[in-house]
């Protein structure tokens, strides 16, 4: 990039990341707004999958002509990978990035059919025409041009004062339902899809979204990021003014919304009043435990015996994967039960309910549910949820997952509703976006119960190992690399490889399972699974105990380094 002084500059790719959300936005918006006032052509969301943000399309086209005229990229996609995967074998090893771009584009030309002879736009509309008849018919055609672009032209009117302030707090009400710190450019964002629904006409766009903008942050957010106290002489400043260090769009917000709602949590961790079970009905859920085959580690039974005697309203649990957090809370379960409480489970997702449901065997649901109910009073409130009351212990798994404001709104109606609750989590788990801090603070102000031995593997070496790889540590992949765990490749190779193993282990009587950040390619997945025939469940085996302890923090809030920061116009 040329600066206004002749000389030129890279361009900061962080921010350019950063935007990409906020430009697509910004295109999708100038396109609807554009085609709404030329030819009246309107817009309509379309869902495409569970946990995604739907997608715009023109209102009237029939979704079957998308399936229709796609088939291109099936075609090219199906080769790309048969190309890879020979690459593999010829190479040793899985093609890089740009490799994988040419074999793409050499993908895109074996599977091109013969270039057709020249022909008109009209001879090209009328193939089309034909091609969407034999989808819809020809009447059917004819009914989805008229209802698409049948309307008159839009005359956007000019949004009014009321409607830019009500509209500055519908953007952050639906940012920090997401997350709880944005930045400028999650606002910006939003701010083109408010726009965008508003029918803001291309003229006025960029300036009604920069208002938006300005409003959101500065009257209905609260700014983390401190100001640098350091002075810059001129000659270290920009033409606006600001100083070279400083990196525009990096600043941070939240709400006080979310920082009300942190505090609620804590506060409630701080309360001891509430139901404690008696010391010889948990010898006795322990004692059972070990008639059914099932001994507890010192720290699984020190963590029983804390979470079911302490009084506290709401008490955290910190257990990394394979540390035996089920086998505790299946035990904490039957304690509570046996002392004549009752026992829910909630979690962030549907799987992570269900999942929680098939192991403690109790009824389970998740936090959507929860607060949807709350929100739709005159709803029916499902059994389980009516039944809160003293004797309730509500355990909520995967607490880091969860969302601020739900699980906010959680804890408030069960420790009013007189309950208690039990937070179970890593805090070393890549948090969903929408989750905040509240972990930490209440482990800083209150103290955390961790188990931190894991027994899920039988190599000692490999539990440490794990241990190592959840702290971040490089050198836990030198297990994985002399044990052969480790296998590099694209996403195509990879996942042919994986359903491959996944297959093998099928057909000899093995427990597989695979795991990925999306749901990604499934067409070749899908057909295995459902030819494969189903087997019995069987017992898994004999695990060894390594090296887990159960710890409680006591350190101050002063001392936590999570410990966040004073907020302009906040009093602490």
């Amino acid at each position: 990039m040329q600066a206004g002084d002749g000389r030129w500059y890279a361009l900061n790719t962080n921010l350019i990341y950063k935007a990409k959300v906020a430009a697509s936005e910004l295109y999708t918006a100038a396109l609807e707004a554009g085609l709404a006032e030329t030819f009246g052509i309107q817009f309509v969301e379309r869902t495409t999958g569970r946990g995604k943000r739907p997608i715009r399309e023109v209102d009237g086209i029939d979704p079957a002509l998308n399936t229709r005229w796609s088939t291109r990229r099936r075609q090219i996609e199906h080769r790309r990978d048969e190309l890879a995967a020979t690459f593999l074998a010829d190479h040793g090893r899985p093609p890089t990035e740009v490799e994988m771009i040419a074999l793409a584009q050499r993908a895109n030309l074996e599977t091109r059919d013969a270039k057709p002879e020249p022909r008109s736009l009209a001879e090209q509309r009328a193939t089309w025409r034909i091609q969407a008849e034999q989808v819809l018919g020809a009447r059917g055609v004819d009914r989805m041009l008229a209802a698409a672009f049948g309307r008159e032209p839009v005359h956007a009117q000019t949004p009014t004062i009321d409607w830019l302030i009500d509209t500055s707090a519908r953007i952050i009400g639906v940012v920090e339902q997401d997350r709880s710190t944005w930045q400028g450019w999650h606002v910006r964002a939003e701010a083109l899809r408010q726009a965008r629904a508003a029918g803001v006409s291309t003229e006025l766009l960029d300036r009604v979204v920069d208002t938006l903008v300005d409003l959101a942050l500065e009257t209905r957010s609260l700014r983390l990021t401190k100001d640098d106290p350091i002075e810059e002489p001129d000659a270290l400043r920009r033409s606006d003014g600001q100083s070279v260090y400083t990196i525009p769009g990096m600043d941070w917000y939240t709400s006080s919304r979310i920082l009300d709602a942190e505090d609620r949590i804590v506060a409630h961790a701080g309360r001891a009043d509430g139901r404690v079970v008696a010391r010889e009905v948990v010898d006795l859920a322990m004692l059972e435990a070990l008639a059914n085959g099932t001994q507890l580690t010192p720290g699984q039974r020190e963590l029983v015996g804390s979470m079911a005697r302490s009084g506290r309203r709401v008490q955290l649990a910190i257990a990394p994967a394979g540390t035996g957090k089920t086998t505790a809370m299946r035990t904490l379960g039957a304690a509570w039960t046996e002392s004549g409480g009752t026992v829910i489970g909630l979690a962030p997702s549907a799987a992570a309910a269900k999942a929680l449901a098939d192991q403690l065997d109790v009824p389970c649901d998740t936090l959507a549910k929860l607060t949807w109910s709350l929100d739709h009073p005159d709803q029916p409130q499902p059994a389980w949820m009516a039944a809160i009351g003293a004797d309730s212990l509500v355990v909520i798994d995967e607490a880091g997952m969860a969302d601020t404001l739900s699980l906010d709104r959680a804890i408030e109606h069960i420790v009013g509703r007189g309950g208690s609750v039990r937070l179970i989590g890593d805090d070393r788990q890549l948090s969903a976006i929408g989750a905040g801090g509240v972990p930490a603070d209440i482990e800083a102000a209150v103290g955390a119960c961790r188990l931190v031995e894991v027994l899920r593997f039988d190599d000692p070496a490999e539990a440490e190992a794990s241990l190592a790889l959840r702290e971040g540590r490089a050198e836990a992949l030198g297990y994985y690399l002399d044990h052969d765990r480790i296998h590099v490749g694209d996403m195509a190779t990879m996942a042919h490889a994986v359903l491959d193993a996944w297959t093998q282990d099928h057909a000899n009587g093995l427990d597989a399972a695979n795991a990925r950040p999306d749901q990604g390619p499934r067409h070749r997945a899908e057909p295995a699974r459902a030819a494969a025939p189903p087997r019995r469940p069987h017992h898994a085996r004999s695990r060894h105990r390594v090296g887990r302890r159960l710890h409680r923090s006591r350190r101050r809030p002063g001392d936590h380094p999570r410990q966040r920061p004073p907020v302009a116009g906040r009093q602490p």
